[in-house]
């Protein structure tokens, strides 16, 4: 299963990035159209999230609870409150986990994760993403009101650590309410946004974890 910092970079890249817009012509080309000014003028966003992790490790899938803060580039802030307290902290180089029940801390560096997530996500344009993407998009007929997005690699360097990516965005608000990781051997992340609430006021102090 990719890192964290795999995981949390797609988080980022999924709620901020914001496409070059091109003429619409199909549904997936529509969205990105429409969420293109949507997207710039978002500086933060804050939201409850619901992240499930399905494996082949795990008797049954394992739920956790929380808040998320992100805002661009690249800081976003997770703080879990089940079924273990943990904390995660990221920006454009590091990525730091503390777990304060067992005090424990460990910094990751992700530079050049950052860099493959850049190249692949956040700089791509509709067209480069059409080139290492299979992309298809439909009305949801489960979670109402919103478009899914489902994303399958064609590169194998993408594949080796991810099979599918969905994402689900909000019809009316053009924000993202979900996304779902599927990876090679079909271990599975689903992360839910509920609440969420854009340019809520941020500062550095916010995103910064104490010891």
């Amino acid at each position: 299963m990719p890192s964290a910092s795999t995981l949390l970079q797609l988080f980022v890249a999924a709620v901020l990035v914001a496409p070059q817009a091109p003429a619409p012509k199909d549904l997936f080309d529509q969205i990105f159209a429409r969420t293109l000014e949507k997207r710039q003028s978002i500086h933060s966003i804050r939201a409850r999230f619901t992240e499930t992790t399905t494996s082949s490790l795990l008797e049954k899938p394992l739920v956790s609870h929380g808040t998320v803060i992100a805002a661009p580039p690249s800081r976003v802030l997770m703080t879990y409150t089940d079924p273990e307290r943990r904390t995660i902290a990221i920006d454009s180089t590091s990525l730091v986990v503390v777990w304060p029940d067992r005090r424990e801390r460990v910094r990751i560096d992700i530079s050049q994760t950052q860099k493959r997530i850049d190249q692949y996500f956040t700089q791509a344009t509709i067209g480069q993403l059409r080139s290492m993407f299979e992309i298809a998009a439909e009305p949801d007929s489960v979670i109402r009101g919103t478009d899914r997005v489902d994303m399958r690699p064609k590169r194998k360097q993408i594949k080796e650590g991810l099979e599918r990516l969905e994402i689900w965005i909000d019809r009316e608000s053009l924000l993202l309410v979900q996304l779902q990781m599927t990876f090679p051997g079909g271990d599975r992340k689903t992360i839910r946004l509920d609440d969420v609430t854009v340019n809520v006021p941020v500062t550095d102090e916010m995103f910064r974890i104490r010891p």
